[in-house]
């Protein structure tokens, strides 16, 4: 089950770019994907975020945010192609360190409850000077 958002007219295959936006996450929604990023092959994804027990984390492993639920959070990821960096920021921290995916799409042991909320997103490009 999935309920997605993609914005058209973003994929992109060089540069910096950078998803923002406000996201909401009730309590109750765990075991699911709240933003995805594509781009490596076809169908396989460059970053998927989760919510596990109301943490957000990097696939299944690196907290990225541990109180996430009732909330709105400001989300920041910035993709530099070139450098194969990818750094996701919430509220302004940074964690450790395509067209972006947002919304809430069940996992492995998914709760009967999915929301997830969004709001002011924006898609922004930085053109590299050569």
């Amino acid at each position: 089950m999935a309920a997605a958002c993609s914005l058209s007219g973003y994929d992109y295959n060089t540069n910096v770019w950078q998803f923002e936006g406000y996201g909401y996450v009730p309590s109750g929604t765990t075991w699911v994907s709240i933003m995805q990023l594509f781009g490596v092959g076809e169908t396989a994804t460059t970053l998927i975020l989760h919510v596990y027990d109301g943490a957000v984390r990097y696939y299944d492993r690196h907290i990225v945010e541990d109180a996430i639920y009732d909330r709105w959070f400001w989300l920041n990821v910035v993709h530099d192609v070139e450098a194969s960096t990818l750094t996701v920021y919430i509220d302004g921290q940074g964690g450790d360190s395509h067209y972006f995916k947002f919304n809430v799409y069940t996992q492995n042991l998914d709760s009967t409850y999915m929301e997830s909320r969004w709001k002011g997103v924006r898609i922004l490009k930085k053109e590299l000077s050569h």
